[in-house]
Parts: C-alpha cells; structure tokens; sequence
C-alpha cells in the first residue's frame, strides 16, 4: 500500500459534499457567452510529503433577474489539504483523506471518502496514531454523509488537540466496516502534513 498526492477524480471534498445538498432551483444558469476568462488560475496545488495542498478560486454567481442592481458576493477560495491512498499495483485509490474549511466558515472539517463497499449503519473512526483501546491516542469518530457512484464520504470536525497530535506523529489509521461485516483497516500517513496544514492556514 502507498500514500500519493494524486487522485485526479477528486474535486474539493469538503466543498463538494456541501454543494451536493444544494436543490437544483439554488444554482444558477450560467451563459457561455457571457463567461470570462479568469486572470488567475482557478486550481493551484503543492505536495508536502504525502500530503497535498489543493486550492480552488470559486468564482461569484451572475445575479438573477431578482437580485438585478445588488452587488454580488466577492469571489471566494476554499483550500484543504488531501491524502490519497493507493494498493501498490492498482490505479484506483482505496481511501482518500481531507482536511479544510468552506468559504466563510472557521471550524475545519474533516472528510474521509472510501469504496461504497460498507456496511450501514456502521461505525469509521480515525486513529492518530493507529493504535486501538488503551494505545491509542488521538482517536476521531466520523459520520457517514453520503454514498456516490465509486465512493462513500464521511466528515467529523477534528479539535485542535487531535489535530496536534496528526501534526506530530508519524502515521494513523482509517478503520470501518466492510459490506462483509469485516472491519477494513486503511494506513495513513503524517508525513508533511505539519507543513501542509501550516501552508493551508496562511492560504486563508
């Protein structure tokens, strides 16, 4: 198994799960012709070890015929910081892992995406150091949001001792049960996500 930075089916996750939610009557129709070219780049990332920095420009909603004469929301980011995990010898990831904030909200969220090979209603809980009972420490319970075509998504809002305790170890582990009542354990590694989380607050 290893950890990698790529995982090129992946859009925001912490965005993305948000956005899902919306009714189709909240988003609003976009004219081709009337979009512009923006003067920066709408995704940038970084690696940092085996963790990721990914940001993406959002850019205003064109106001409806209500909204005509009010000024429209400035153009917002949103950056988190992603660890994809592969098999060796496999071209599609097992478990992906996010940590970042919507736009305008403070508290980060954690998002954990897996193979909707699950078992519902079932417990997934991160372990920061990858240890379980008395070992363990820095131990995060998710809930489950939603599954979609290849994948499932959990989030849980991690405290800054938990996140402290990521920051300084070595590696953790993602556990859930499987489809088949078994319980599937995913290695994660920290490696670089000290720098990453620093470089996701000065992103803000």
């Amino acid at each position: 198994m290893r950890n990698t930075a790529t995982f090129q089916l992946s859009i925001i996750l912490t965005l993305g799960i948000s956005l899902i939610a919306l009714p189709a009557a909240a988003q609003n129709k976009v004219d081709p012709a009337k979009t512009t070219i923006p003067s920066e780049p709408t995704l940038t990332t970084a690696s940092y070890g085996n963790w990721i920095l990914r940001c993406v420009q959002l850019a205003s909603p064109a106001p409806g015929a209500a909204d005509a004469g009010k000024a429209g929301p400035a153009d917002a980011k949103t950056c988190e910081v992603v660890q994809t995990v592969q098999v060796q010898g496999q071209s599609q990831p097992i478990a992906q892992v996010a940590i970042g904030r919507l736009p305008g909200e403070k508290d980060l969220m954690l998002t954990a995406l897996v193979p909707v090979s699950i078992s519902l209603p079932g417990a997934i809980h991160l372990s920061g150091n990858g240890k379980s009972g008395s070992e363990e420490k820095g131990g995060l319970d998710l809930s489950w949001q939603r599954c979609l075509a290849n994948s499932c998504a959990a989030t849980a809002k991690p405290d800054p001792a938990f996140l402290a305790i990521l920051r300084s170890g070595t590696g953790g582990q993602l556990r859930f049960i499987d489809a088949s009542g078994q319980t599937a354990e995913i290695l994660l590694s920290w490696k670089g996500l000290d720098q990453a989380m620093a470089a996701l607050d000065k992103a803000r």
